[in-house]
């Protein structure tokens, strides 16, 4: 947060002994939810907004993302596949406690914190390890009348086949062409009646492309997806990103006549 980000230079996870230790630092961490921080974000927003919040990544999105890295965790998966499986089986338990509180929050949309990309969890695991794990906690959020959408903002292509038939009310930061792999066609085509949050590359809020390719895309984003649709940059404005455009496409929307 607060703009700045971060790399991983080295897992935590290398062996199956790192899992024990691992293991043992989650079995002594306890889930909590702030009231008094999301009564100060209720005021900080105000009538802006809805304030929102993500939760920690799917147990296999977890290895791949901050725990092991990803070829270490599809090493792992052929290599040692029970004490792998066992693994990613006790963080699933552990995530128990996080729904819990998120389910009887006030918190009314439910951001799971994927940042999916089909080469990192291809359709085999994405089927394997993560269908299964998104049907079972949208449909828990959603007994607790939470809307629940799905950050996805890497490539895109292989996994086109299966958004429309997840569990989720909307689908975020899908990030098409010239900064993905798809089109906002392919994409228009493979979501069904689901909800797009974002929608607009954020590499063309760079000075390289000019306002009027920002707004040719933005209007072709609204003229397909709306009023299914939350626009938005895919994923975040860049550092260099010029905040005129953003202005610029907040005119457009105002503009804009969905009939």
């Amino acid at each position: 947060g607060g703009g700045f980000g971060g790399h991983y230079t080295e897992f935590p996870v290398k062996s199956v002994e790192d899992m024990k230790i691992f293991r043992y630092i989650f079995e002594n961490t306890e889930v909590r939810y702030r009231e008094d921080n999301y009564n100060k974000a209720i005021d900080q927003m105000g009538d802006l907004g809805v304030v929102s919040t993500y939760l920690l990544s799917s147990p296999y999105q977890r290895l791949v993302k901050t725990t092991m890295g990803f070829v270490r965790t599809i090493l792992f998966l052929k290599r040692k596949p029970s004490e792998t499986i066992n693994f990613m089986k006790f963080l699933e338990v552990w995530d128990n406690q996080m729904y819990k509180k998120i389910a009887n929050s006030p918190l009314k949309i439910i951001n799971f914190g994927e940042n999916l990309d089909a080469d990192l969890s291809p359709p085999h695991y994405f089927e394997k390890y993560l269908i299964p794990y998104y049907e079972k906690r949208v449909k828990q959020l959603h007994k607790s009348g939470k809307y629940c959408h799905i950050h996805i903002d890497g490539s895109l292509k292989d996994l086109l086949p299966y958004f429309e038939e997840l569990p989720f009310d909307g689908l975020e930061a899908l990030t098409p062409k010239p900064q993905g792999d798809v089109t906002l066609k392919e994409l228009k085509a493979s979501i069904g009646d689901k909800i797009l949050l974002d929608g607009i590359p954020s590499i063309l809020f760079l000075p390289e492309y000019s306002n009027e390719e920002l707004k040719k895309y933005t209007l072709e984003v609204l003229e397909l997806f709306s009023p299914r649709l939350i626009l938005g940059v895919s994923d975040e404005l860049s550092p260099n990103g010029l905040i005129t455009k953003v202005e610029m496409v907040s005119e457009l929307v105002k503009e804009f006549d969905p009939s």
